[in-house]
C-alpha cells in the first residue's frame, strides 16, 4: 500500500462529519489535494479554477465542483465522493488515482483542463453494463413547455416528480415521448394509466425526433430561453435535479436539432391500453405492472 493510498484510507476512517478538509502530506506541494468527510459523503478533494463547473454521477460515486472556505477564503474544489461506506477502502484506490501525480505536474493539469476525460475512462472501466443518461427525452419536455408558455398557457411540469403525465395544464394534459432515430416513430407506453386520461381533460401525445450535433438545442440553453420567459428558474432547476441532472451536469449540455415535432389526440380511436381494456376495469390477477409500444405512422396528427 502507498502512503498515499494510507493517507487516504486513515482520513475517511477517522475524520468527523463536520465538513473538515485535511491536506494530504503525501502530496508534494506543487500539486496539494485534501481528504474530507461532509456529513454522509467523503472522498478527495484538488484546488479548480473557477469557471469549472462539473457534476457527474455513476455507481454511488460523484465528480462534483464545490465552494468551500479554507483558510478564511472561498475556493473551489474539484471532489471525487461517495457515500458507500463499505466499500470505502475499495474507492481510496480510485481516488488515489485522481489526484495522484506521481508521473508529474502534467497529470494534474490535464485532469483539471478536463475532468470529464478522467471520469469516463473510469466509468467505463468500472461499469461493463453503463447505461448512459441522454438529455433529449428531458429536452423534449421543455421544448413542450416553452411552445406552451409562448402561447400564455398555465402549466405544471410534473413529469420529474413522478406525474402520470408529464405536462399538466387547465385545459389539456401532455404526454411528451422523444426519440433520435431518423426512422419510425415507435414509442413505449408504461402501464395501463399513462394513456389514460384519468384527469378526465383532453390529452395529447407529444413526440419529438432529434439529431445530436455539436452546437445546437440543449437542455441548459432551453432553460435559459424559459427563464427569460418568465418561467421560475428555481422550480426549473429543483425539476432537473430530481432528475439526477445537477447544473454543471454533462447531460444538461448535450446539443440536439429537433428534426420533427407531432401533436397526437389522444381519444377513443387512438391506439392504447387503459383500465377499460380490461374486464372490470382491473388487471387480470398477477399482473401487476406492463409495458407496450405504439407506432405513430399513418396516425393523425398536427405538427407541433
Amino acid at each position: 500500500m502507498t502512503d498515499l493510498l494510507k493517507e487516504i484510507q486513515e482520513g475517511f476512517a477517522n475524520l468527523d462529519e463536520s465538513g473538515r478538509m485535511l491536506p494530504i502530506k503525501a502530496m508534494p506541494a506543487a500539486c496539494p489535494a485534501w481528504v474530507f468527510r461532509e456529513g454522509d459523503r467523503f472522498g478527495v478533494a484538488v484546488e479548480c479554477s473557477e469557471p469549472l463547473e462539473i457534476s457527474e454521477g455513476f455507481a454511488g460515486a460523484s465528480l462534483r465542483t464545490v465552494e468551500r472556505v479554507v483558510g478564511g477564503q472561498h475556493r473551489r474544489f474539484l471532489r471525487l465522493e461517495s457515500s458507500i461506506e463499505w466499500l470505502r477502502n475499495e474507492f481510496g484506490l480510485i481516488c488515489e488515482h485522481m489526484i495522484s501525480v506521481g508521473s508529474g505536474t502534467a497529470v494534474r493539469q490535464a485532469l483539471l483542463a478536463d475532468p470529464l476525460v478522467w471520469w469516463q475512462r473510469w466509468r467505463h472501466l468500472l461499469g461493463n453494463a453503463l447505461i448512459d443518461r441522454h438529455g433529449y427525452d428531458v429536452l423534449a419536455e421543455l421544448l413542450a413547455l416553452e411552445t406552451l408558455v409562448i402561447k400564455g398557457a398555465a402549466f405544471e411540469w410534473s413529469g420529474p416528480f413522478g406525474g402520470v403525465v408529464d405536462i399538466k395544464t387547465p385545459a389539456t394534459d401532455y404526454e411528451v415521448k422523444s426519440t433520435i432515430s431518423r426512422y419510425g416513430a415507435m414509442v413505449n407506453i408504461s402501464g395501463q394509466f399513462q394513456l389514460a386520461a384519468s384527469s378526465g381533460k383532453p390529452l395529447q401525445l407529444l413526440h419529438l425526433r432529434f439529431e445530436p450535433v455539436d452546437d445546437g438545442l440543449s437542455i441548459d440553453l432551453v432553460c435559459d430561453r424559459l427563464i427569460a420567459l418568465g418561467v421560475d428558474a428555481a422550480m426549473l432547476e429543483g425539476a432537473l435535479q430530481r432528475l439526477g441532472m445537477e447544473a454543471g451536469c454533462s447531460v444538461r449540455k448535450e446539443a440536439y436539432n429537433l428534426l420533427e415535432a407531432r401533436s397526437y389526440t389522444v381519444d377513443d380511436s387512438f391506439p392504447r391500453i387503459t383500465p377499460a381494456s380490461f374486464m372490470g376495469g382491473v388487471l387480470p390477477a398477477g399482473v401487476v405492472q406492463f409495458e407496450y409500444r405504439i407506432d405513430l405512422s399513418g396516425l393523425k396528427s398536427q405538427q407541433l
